[in-house]
């Protein structure tokens, strides 16, 4: 009888301790839904304007007339690409043929001029809402990222808590055990029990669990830099066209070294037999997401944050150029560095 309930004592405490980890456990892997998150409840992306939006910016294409392109060879190559991206060839180079005839300058001229100045400085804010957006989405992906760090943490800390519990309960009733009777072998048996157990929690509390979510990104704002084409306009045209038009220098152009910095993020990060699993989910309306995807995602946009920068780098030539020309007229521009 006695053996019979030291059998029975060893085994609700067994079960009573290892109760709560196989429900964590349960909890991370089974269950019948993932959380949802979906990338437009960050609030980052600007509004994107409609083909028959009244507030969309339409863009001239290059000049095609001759003797009015040749007006725009004084500005650098750099200068030039930005000018022709942000459709501003047909209505510049009529600027400098106009300053450069000689003449009184007319009251066309003083319209052009002041078109031109608005139409710069809302480059400039396209510019200043595209980054805006990409370090805003890439912030939010990576606090979701460490948000699921977090839980893992929070399960190997009560993991490691219920070992500690564990091992005293078991060592306390070993020892109450053999003050009771010091005959038996149950003390020892107990002692053995309890190590085994705080051996099992620790090992698990070392494991690592993925807590995933299903993330949503409908529409996928990096999609049209995989495709090369803007058809929903996600980005402004003068942006975009910055993003894929050749470089006048002969380099790549911005769209092909994030695609190819892409590639290398996703060959280096996740295994061969993954890889083009998760090219897929990157390019797609959403799927399961673990830290390690989501923290690709977190850098593409991180990179397109570069990009659009390097953009901005350029607008500021050609300003700079054109404040050049219109002030120190008769003075071509310093060429940029390579």
């Amino acid at each position: 009888m006695q053996g019979f309930r030291s059998k029975w004592a060893l085994g609700c405490l067994f079960v009573a301790a290892c109760a709560p980890v196989h429900g964590n456990a349960r909890d991370a892997h089974g269950a019948s839904r993932l959380p949802e998150l979906n990338e437009v409840d960050f609030r980052c992306a600007r509004e994107p304007m409609r083909g028959d939006s009244p507030y969309r910016m339409p863009l001239a294409r290059e000049e095609t007339d001759p003797e009015l392109a040749a007006q725009l060879a004084v500005l650098p190559p750099r200068a030039r690409r930005a000018a022709l991206a942000a459709g501003l060839e047909p209505l510049l180079s009529r600027i400098l043929f106009e300053r450069n005839s000689g003449g009184e300058p007319s009251f066309a001229l003083i319209e052009r001029e002041h078109e031109l100045e608005l139409r710069l400085n809302a480059l400039s804010a396209q510019v200043l809402a595209v980054e805006f957006e990409a370090r805003c989405t890439s912030d939010m992906i990576e606090r979701t990222a460490v948000g699921l760090g977090q839980r893992e943490q929070s399960r190997q800390l009560t993991i490691a808590a219920v070992s500690l519990v564990v091992v005293a309960a078991l060592g306390t009733a070993a020892g109450a055990w053999a003050l009771l009777d010091d005959h038996s072998h149950g003390p020892i048996v107990l002692g053995i029990v309890g190590s085994g157990a705080a051996t099992g929690l620790g090992a698990m509390a070392l494991t690592h669990e993925t807590h995933p979510v299903r993330f949503v990104h409908t529409p996928n704002r990096l999609t049209p830099l995989e495709r090369g084409r803007d058809p929903d306009h996600l980005y402004p045209t003068f942006v975009f066209r910055m993003l894929t038009f050749p470089d006048p220098l002969g380099a790549p152009s911005p769209r092909d070294v994030l695609l190819d910095g892409w590639q290398q993020e996703l060959d280096g990060t996740l295994p061969p037999r993954e890889a083009a699993a998760g090219s897929a989910l990157l390019r797609g309306d959403g799927g399961k997401y673990d830290e390690t995807l989501l923290a690709l995602r977190a850098r593409r946009y991180q990179q397109l944050e570069l990009s659009v920068q390097g953009i901005a780098r350029d607008l500021e030539l050609l300003h700079r150029s054109l404040v050049r020309l219109f002030t120190m007229p008769g003075s071509a521009p310093d060429k940029p560095q390579p």
